[in-house]
């Protein structure tokens, strides 16, 4: 009787533990002009801060394919477009040296703005919250002010370290932007900084 009320309890732990585990959504976009670099140095680097705070991490893409480069390779769990945002505490998207981001990217973080959870974004994946919308009466930092651009109207230039306003957290440094000597990379400082969020939420 002891042995099955000692299962009974170890279950329940388990059971409950695993509700409370928060869950991520780390949102990969594929077409970076220096993909190895920052997949090494910025995405799987999140990934492993994430990781290690127990926070279960999922990686997405728009293709949903293998990404390799070099040395480096990524195994997305997700195509985006099978991505429920339901399923997620919230959600953080690296530079990744992206200059043209795809519709189907912007559209689906219009719908994570509108679920006011916790998003971090870097560098290149600022202009991407701008064109979601989700930066309008915001404070964002970035490397130089973008405000005078139509997608930056009502938003606050705060400087290029990171910045937090609500759920919303940037950065205007990135292992790139360090490596060519035009600021610091904010890529640890951005992660701990959603990692406090999520988990206060």
């Amino acid at each position: 009787m002891k042995i099955v009320l000692l299962l009974i309890t170890l279950l329940t732990c388990s059971i409950s533990q695993s509700q409370n585990t928060k869950k991520v959504l780390l949102l990969i976009k594929e077409e970076s002009s220096q993909l190895e670099f920052m997949l090494e140095n910025e995405a799987l680097k999140m990934s492993k801060m994430l990781r290690e705070s127990g926070i279960e991490v999922s990686t997405a893409t728009v293709s949903g394919e293998r990404l390799h480069e070099g040395a480096v390779s990524l195994t997305p769990d997700l195509k985006l477009s099978n991505v429920k945002i339901d399923d997620y505490d919230g959600f953080i998207i690296p530079c990744m040296i992206v200059d043209n981001t795809k519709e189907e990217i912007v559209s689906f973080v219009k719908s994570a703005v509108e679920s006011n959870k916790p998003i971090a974004a870097q560098v290149a994946s600022v202009y991407l919250l701008a064109e979601a919308g989700a930066l309008k009466d915001k404070k964002y930092a970035l490397y130089s002010d973008q405000s005078a651009k139509s997608a930056f109207e009502g938003s606050v230039y705060a400087g290029n370290g990171l910045v937090k306003d609500g759920n919303i957290i940037t950065s205007g440094g990135c292992p790139w932007a360090e490596y060519k000597k035009r600021g610091k990379d904010q890529t640890t400082e951005i992660t701990q900084a959603f990692i406090d969020m999520v988990k206060a939420n």
